[in-house]
């Protein structure tokens, strides 16, 4: 079943965000989102509403809508309640997973790996998203998990802003020996390992950077 424009709109910058494709600053114009995705301004309008709910974009009065430009601040508190519903998701999942669930882990993980040997950053980054997701569905808690989707959504604002081209993100390793754990039953160590994990990322942002507009069509005309 197709999308509608206001969900293509949505979908589209929701995924250049967790990719890092679309810096925060970015104005995302609305006779350009009309002209790529062929739709009118309603459709624009409603979209970008949708998205200001989220927390990723900023509707300025007079001025337009911009990809959210998150403060210092933010970001602490951005990764401390990562680290309090995923250490929660973590335990969860050591009880719960199944052979099926650590099938697919293992194989985030890998696929990851690979991407980011292959020098495929925007892959590996969409992957790294995608491990904690699963984490999330695996915890067998769906608000936590809904909550823990928009914190991605918004750290991934954070690291875009405050870390450069650079910035390793999600090590290896860290995925690793958290799935291992997860294998193993053991809530603990997997909660302590997600914990760790968020720390390192968060340690590895320089708050002295400012916003660096993208190029919109570009980018979602990828």
């Amino acid at each position: 079943m197709a999308l509608n424009a206001e969900s293509r709109i949505v979908d589209g910058v929701v995924e250049a965000i967790l990719e890092r494709r679309l810096r925060p600053g970015t104005k995302l114009s609305e006779p350009e989102l009309c002209e790529i995705y062929d739709c009118g301004r309603t459709d624009v309008r409603r979209a970008l509403v949708i998205l200001a709910t989220r927390k990723t974009v900023e509707l300025r009065p007079n001025r337009g809508a911009f990809v959210r430009v998150p403060t210092q601040p933010e970001a602490h508190n951005v990764f401390q309640a990562r680290r309090a519903i995923e250490k929660t998701l973590a335990r969860n999942a050591a009880q719960h997973a199944t052979g099926t669930d650590l099938a697919e882990l293992d194989h985030v993980v890998q696929a990851e790996i690979l991407a980011r040997q292959n020098g495929d950053r925007a892959q590996a980054i969409r992957l790294s998203g995608e491990f904690h997701m699963i984490l999330a569905k695996i915890g067998q808690n769906d608000v936590l998990a809904e909550f823990l989707h928009e914190l991605i959504m918004r750290s991934s604002l954070i690291i875009g802003l405050f870390a450069g081209s650079s910035h390793v993100l999600c090590q290896d390793e860290e995925h690793g020996e958290i799935a291992s754990a997860i294998r193993k039953s053991d809530g603990a160590r997997a909660s302590d390992l997600l914990e760790a994990h968020l720390r390192h990322i968060e340690a590895q942002l320089v708050f002295d950077t400012v916003p660096e507009a993208s190029d919109l069509r570009h980018i979602l005309c990828k």
